[in-house]
C-alpha cells in the first residue's frame, strides 16, 4: 500500500469537489446527497478500522466516527422527511462514491502493521476536505434547515479532524511500537 498514492488520489478528489461545488451551482437536494455519501463513507471506513486496528486509541476514534456520522445521517433523514424531499446524485456524490469504494478496498488490503497509519492518513485528508466542503455548502445552500444542520455538524467534523491528527502524531512518536 502506497500511502502517498492514496493521499494523491484523495487530494485530486478534494480539488475536484471544490471545483464542482463552486462551478455547478448544486441544488439543496444534491448537497444532501453529497453529505449522505460522505458520512456513509466515514462510517464504512470506521467499521473497517474497528475490525482491523490493534490500538485502543484508534478503536475509540473509529467507534466515535461510526456513531457520530451515523447521527448526522439520521438527522439528515429526519430533515428530508420533514421537507418531503429526496437526496439527488451529482457528479460530486458519484465521485465520492467511487473514491469511497477505492479507499475501502485499500484499507482492507493494507497490512496489519500499516493499517493504523493508513487509516489515520485517510481520515485527516477526508475530514479536512469535509470541513471545507461543509463551509462551502453553508454559504451556498438556500435552505435554512439544511444550513442549520450543516452548522451544527461542523464542530464535530473539526473535532474528528483534530483527533485524527493527534492520533497520527502518537503513531509517529519515536519508540512507539505498532
Amino acid at each position: 500500500m502506497n500511502v502517498k498514492c492514496t493521499a494523491g488520489a484523495l487530494l485530486l478528489l478534494a480539488s475536484s469537489i471544490c471545483a464542482f461545488g463552486q462551478d455547478d451551482g448544486l441544488t439543496n437536494a444534491q448537497i444532501v446527497g453529497i453529505i449522505l455519501v460522505a458520512n456513509q463513507a466515514e462510517i464504512a471506513a470506521g467499521q473497517i478500522a474497528l475490525r482491523r486496528t490493534r490500538l485502543r486509541g484508534v478503536q475509540s476514534f473509529a467507534s466515535r466516527m461510526v456513531d457520530e456520522h451515523g447521527q448526522v445521517i439520521q438527522e439528515t433523514a429526519e430533515l428530508l422527511q420533514r421537507l418531503g424531499a429526496t437526496p439527488q446524485r451529482s457528479k460530486i456524490s458519484d465521485a465520492l462514491t467511487r473514491q469511497s469504494y477505492d479507499d475501502l478496498a485499500r484499507l482492507n488490503e493494507v497490512g496489519i502493521y500499516d493499517f493504523d497509519q493508513t487509516y489515520l492518513d485517510r481520515e485527516v485528508i477526508v475530514l479536512h476536505q469535509l470541513v471545507k466542503t461543509v463551509d462551502t455548502f453553508i454559504r451556498t445552500t438556500t435552505s435554512m434547515e439544511l444550513k442549520t444542520l450543516l452548522v451544527q455538524s461542523r464542530p464535530s467534523f473539526i473535532f474528528h479532524l483534530d483527533q485524527a491528527q493527534r492520533l497520527q502524531l502518537t503513531l509517529e512518536r519515536p519508540g512507539f511500537r505498532r
